[in-house]
C-alpha cells in the first residue's frame, strides 16, 4: 500500500504541470502500468494568427556511412530512459543518466557495452543530469544530491546535499570544467533556484547565485572562463570561478533547452518558441545583437529547439521543430557562419520530428544531431556531418529504435554517444537505448566539390589536445600532391615514430598519435612534403 501511494504521488507530480493548457512548450505525461511508470511527450504549439503555412522543403536522407565510421556497440535498457549523457573530452569513457525507472548513472568504455560501473540514485528523483571533463571525471545531479565520480569507481569522491540549502530544490543541469577541477550545479525550483560553484576538493560552495524559476540550461565555455545559465525566459552569463554576473537579459517567448556559448564566451546564441535564433557578440560591456534568424512560421510558430556554437565561435548549428499541423511534425538542421549573417550555409531537412540535440566536437570538425524521428521509425534519426565539407550531406547516419534524446562528442570528434527512449517520445512506453559510434574524421577530397576542398597553403596544425594523454590528433593541409613524411622525435632529436610516409593527394588530413608506450615529457613532430617543412612541439602528460 505504501509503495502504491508513493507511485501515485510521483505520478501526480509529473502531471501537475501539464494542467495548464496555455503553456507553450513540452512536458511529460505519465501513467503507471504493472508498477512501471511510462511516459510520452506532449507539445503545445503557439498559433501564428493570420499567416499562411510555408511550403514543404525537399527531404533528403542518407542511410549509410560514406567513410569508415561505424557503430562500436549498442546497449538496451528495459525500463529506464537515456535522458542525459556525456562523453569525456579524451573520448575514453561515456556516461549515461538513466531516468524514469531503474534510475542510475552508468559508465561505459569504447570496447563493449558492459558498463564499467553503475551508480544507483534515489528512486524519488526523475532525471540524472551528467557532464564530464576531458579526463573522465563526471558530475551528476540526482534528486537532492550533487556527486563527483571518475571512470574507475562508482564511489563518489564528492557529495553535496541540496537539503542543506534554505530552499532545497531538485538537482537540475550541471557542468564541469575541462580539467574536472570546478563544477557548476543547480538546485532547481519553480519559484527561485540556486546556482552553485564548487571546487572538486570541497563541498563548501565557492559562490551561489539565486535566480527566478526553474533552470533549463548550464553550459561552461570551452576555455572554462564563463558559463551561460538559463531559465524559460531569462539567461545569465557568469564568471565560472566567481559567479560574478557578466551580463543578463530576457529570452522572449520561452525556451526549455540550454543556450549556446563559444569557446571564449564572446559569442552567445539564444532561441525561443517562435523559431528565433539570436546571435550576440561581447563588446566589452554588453552582448550586442549581430543578427537573428527565424524558422519560417506556418499555421503555428515553429520552434528553435536546440543550438550549439563551435569552439572558435565561427559556426552555429540550430535544430528545429516544425509543426506541419498541431499533431504532425518535421525537423530541420540549419548551419550558419557567424560572419555571414542569418542565411544558412546549408540545411538538412526531413528529420520528421523535433531535432532533440545538436553538438560540435571541440575541435570544430564534426557536428552531430539527433531527432525524435517518425513514429513509424522508418528514417534515420542520428546524423553526423563533417564541417570542412560545408554541405548538408551526412558522413554517417543511423536509424535508432524509438527516439534519441541526446548526443555527445569527444573533443576530436572520433567518439560519439547517443541515446534516448526505446519507443517514440510521443507514444506511451519506457525502456532506453544507448549507442557508441566511432566517427572517421579523416579528410577526403570530394571530386564534385574539389574547388572548396583544396587548401590554399601547406599547413601543419597544432595537435589537439595539447598537452595530451595518451593520444592526440595532428592535422595537416596539402595544396598539391606529394610524398608526405610525418615523424615524431624526442627532445634529443631521436626519431620515435613515423606517422605518415606515403604519397598523398591534395586535401586536409588527420593523423592520430598514441603515446601509450612513452614516458611523459616534451616531444616534436615534423612534416616534410615537396619543399615544405615544419616542426611543432607537443607535451605528453603521464
Amino acid at each position: 500500500m505504501k509503495n502504491l501511494l508513493l507511485l501515485l504521488l510521483f505520478f501526480f507530480a509529473l502531471n501537475s504541470f501539464s494542467q495548464d493548457n496555455t503553456f507553450i512548450g513540452k512536458y511529460e505525461k505519465s501513467y503507471i502500468e504493472n508498477n512501471t511508470i511510462k511516459t510520452k511527450i506532449i507539445t503545445n504549439p503557439l498559433v501564428n494568427e493570420g499567416q499562411n503555412r510555408m511550403a514543404n522543403e525537399q527531404n533528403s536522407f542518407v542511410t549509410n556511412s560514406v567513410n569508415s565510421s561505424n557503430v562500436r556497440w549498442n546497449f538496451s535498457e528495459p525500463t529506464g530512459i537515456a535522458n542525459d549523457m556525456s562523453v569525456s573530452g579524451n573520448g575514453t569513457v561515456g556516461y549515461c543518466g538513466w531516468a524514469l525507472n531503474n534510475k542510475r548513472v552508468s559508465a561505459f568504455g569504447n570496447d563493449n557495452n558492459t558498463p564499467l560501473w553503475n551508480y544507483f540514485t534515489s528512486t524519488s528523483g526523475n532525471r540524472n543530469y551528467v557532464a564530464s571533463s576531458d579526463t573522465g571525471i563526471v558530475v551528476v545531479g540526482a534528486y537532492r544530491n550533487i556527486y563527483l565520480l571518475d571512470k574507475n569507481s562508482n564511489t563518489p569522491f564528492f557529495t553535496f546535499d541540496l537539503t542543506t540549502l534554505p530552499d532545497t530544490g531538485t538537482a537540475g543541469p550541471v557542468a564541469i570544467t575541462s580539467n574536472g577541477d570546478f563544477i557548476i550545479a543547480s538546485a532547481s525550483r519553480g519559484d527561485t533556484s540556486t546556482i552553485l560553484g564548487f571546487n572538486k576538493t570541497s563541498n563548501v560552495s565557492v559562490w551561489k547565485l539565486r535566480i527566478p524559476t526553474s533552470v533549463y540550461g548550464v553550459r561552461i565555455s570551452g576555455n572554462d572562463s564563463l558559463a551561460i545559465i538559463n531559465t524559460y525566459s531569462y539567461y545569465w552569463v557568469v564568471n565560472t570561478f566567481t559567479g560574478a554576473v557578466r551580463y543578463s537579459a530576457a529570452i522572449t517567448d520561452g525556451t526549455q533547452m540550454p543556450q549556446g556559448i563559444s569557446g571564449n564566451g564572446n559569442i552567445i546564441a539564444t532561441m525561443n518558441y517562435k523559431g528565433f535564433l539570436k546571435v550576440y557578440q561581447w563588446s566589452g560591456t554588453a552582448y550586442n545583437l549581430l543578427w537573428q534568424y527565424q524558422e519560417p512560421p506556418g499555421t503555428y510558430y515553429n520552434w528553435a529547439n536546440c543550438v550549439d556554437i563551435s569552439y572558435d565561435g565561427t559556426n552555429i548549428a540550430l535544430g528545429t521543430l516544425i509543426f506541419v499541423t498541431s499533431s504532425s511534425f518535421d525537423g530541420r538542421i540549419r548551419f550558419f557562419k557567424v560572419a555571414s549573417g542569418n542565411t544558412p550555409q546549408w540545411s538538412y531537412t526531413g528529420m520528421l520530428d523535433e531535432v532533440s540535440n545538436i553538438c560540435f566536437s571541440k575541435n570544430g570538425k564534426i557536428l552531430a544531431a539527433t531527432s525524435w524521428g517518425d513514429q513509424g521509425n522508418t528514417k534515420n534519426d542520428l546524423v553526423v556531418f563533417k564541417i570542412t565539407q560545408n554541405s548538408g550531406s551526412p558522413i554517417f547516419s543511423l536509424n535508432m529504435p524509438g527516439s534519441p534524446y541526446v548526443c555527445s562528442l569527444s573533443n576530436d570528434g572520433t567518439t560519439l554517444i547517443a541515446g534516448g527512449k526505446a519507443v517514440h517520445a510521443r507514444i506511451m512506453g519506457s525502456g532506453g537505448t544507448l549507442y557508441n559510434v566511432y566517427v572517421d574524421t579523416a579528410e577526403v577530397v570530394n571530386v564534385g566539390n574539389i574547388n572548396q576542398n583544396i587548401p590554399n597553403e601547406y599547413k601543419l596544425s597544432q595537435n589537439y589536445p595539447n598537452p595530451f594523454n595518451p593520444s592526440t590528433l595532428i592535422s595537416y593541409s596539402l595544396p598539391k600532391n606529394g610524398l608526405v613524411s610525418l615523424k615524431v622525435y624526442d627532445i634529443l632529436g631521436k626519431e620515435i615514430a613515423t606517422l605518415v610516409n606515403e604519397n598523398k593527394n591534395v586535401g586536409i588530413y588527420d593523423v592520430r598519435f598514441n603515446a601509450d608506450n612513452l614516458s611523459g615529457g616534451v616531444y616534436f613532430y615534423r612534416i616534410m612534403v615537396n619543399n615544405f617543412t615544419e616542426t611543432k612541439k607537443f607535451i605528453l602528460i603521464k
